[in-house]
């Protein structure tokens, strides 16, 4: 349940709107196993994160805070800040912000200043069973600084013309500095947009997303770890001003009523030169279904993944599977258990042998308000 704050202007003033902030949250917490193992140039590297209380294993915790304003004329003013709540340790990361942004709302749409979801994001994860925390069947997040979340970015959003709604996000962040005239450049821009249908049962979304700049990580890098060897074999190269990711995704739903259907299909690649020679392509192909059954509700999720690299021999491939339930113990509450295993590649590219796969299981309680 939300709890609104209705805060009343200190001057009354005949016909000036109630300023309202309006407190909800999520706390998510649960046994956590997980196991990541990676193999890369012949170097095995096994890591467990096992912990009797865990977060963020269905979905994330968070404390969000949102106020909206009438200004007249069909204009309203909005704000949001969205922080993590860490639950097994007691703490809300007010730091690592989710969502803060400040806009304006008219009649040919919103604009929002801040940080805040990039319209891929939101197509990539609605095409996962699972959405996108814990265990699941997407998995194109970890190596690009803008594609789940990007700072100092204008975001817009259009009104809904038959179900039809455009998102668009651009962003820059301008950093450079010069030390004995070496000059360092950290600069990174980028932009999102998104096309999304929804009408009944059935939702389609594409979406696309491309940061510049030396703050891509190298995905090779990210997911097997850098070694002078497989940097030998021009796996990888560090990312300099020229590196860049670009995104593409398609997902769909469709409720059937006794069941509810998912797919999608992303495809990114990534460069660390800006380089067409050594660029890596990685593609994603999921399906999902979820059954509900009164209180509870079944899921599971299959993926399949593909790596290559231009000018390189060679692939990595491999699948994703996760299984799980629900059960609601009330409108609010929520007890699961779900376990799988994603992030999957195996094979040789460019003569190195690497794979990797995480296995993850979890149990808890997911509250909201």
């Amino acid at each position: 349940m939300k709890k609104t704050l209705i805060a009343m202007a200190a001057v009354a003033v005949a016909g000036t709107a109630l300023a309202q902030v309006t407190i909800s949250g999520r706390v998510d917490v649960g046994n956590h196993n997980l196991k990541t193992t990676v193999t890369n140039a012949g170097n095995r590297l096994i890591t467990t994160a096992n912990q009797a209380v865990g977060e963020d294993n269905l979905s994330t915790g968070f404390l969000k805070f949102t106020a909206s304003e009438d200004l007249g004329g069909g204009m309203s003013a909005n704000f949001v800040h969205d922080m993590d709540i860490a639950a097994d340790v007691g703490s809300t990361t007010v730091t690592a912000g989710r969502d803060n942004t400040i806009g304006l709302t008219t009649g040919v749409g919103t604009i929002r200043l801040g940080r805040s979801y990039t319209p891929l994001f939101s197509v990539i994860g609605a095409s996962d069973v699972f959405g996108t925390t814990g265990a699941g069947t997407v998995n194109q997040f970890g190596a690009v600084n803008n594609l789940v979340r990007a700072s100092n970015a204008v975001f817009l959003t259009s009104p809904s013309f038959g179900g039809l709604v455009v998102n668009a996000m651009m962003q820059k962040n301008e950093t450079t500095s010069v030390a004995n005239g070496v000059v360092t450049d950290t600069s990174v821009s980028g932009k999102s947009y998104s096309l999304t249908y929804g009408a009944g049962p059935l939702s389609v979304a594409y979406g696309y997303g491309k940061e510049l700049g030396a703050g891509v990580t190298n995905q090779f890098n990210a997911a097997f770890g850098g070694t002078a060897a497989v940097q030998a074999a021009g796996v990888l190269a560090v990312a300099d001003v020229d590196a860049y990711a670009k995104t593409s995704a398609i997902s769909g739903s469709y409720d059937l009523g006794s069941a509810k259907v998912f797919a999608g299909r992303t495809t990114a690649e990534y460069s660390a030169n800006g380089e067409t020679v050594g660029s890596t392509k990685i593609t994603e192909t999921n399906f999902g279904v979820s059954v509900p059954m009164g209180a509870v509700t079944l899921m599971a999720g299959a993926g399949k993944n593909n790596w290559t690299q231009n000018g390189a021999t060679g692939s990595l491939t491999g699948t994703d599977t996760v299984v799980g339930a629900t059960y609601s113990l009330s409108k609010r509450t929520t007890a699961y258990v779900k376990t799988g295993t994603y992030n999957s590649y195996s094979g040789t590219l460019a003569a190195v042998a690497a794979s990797t796969k995480t296995a993850r299981t979890n149990v808890g309680l997911r509250h909201t308000f």
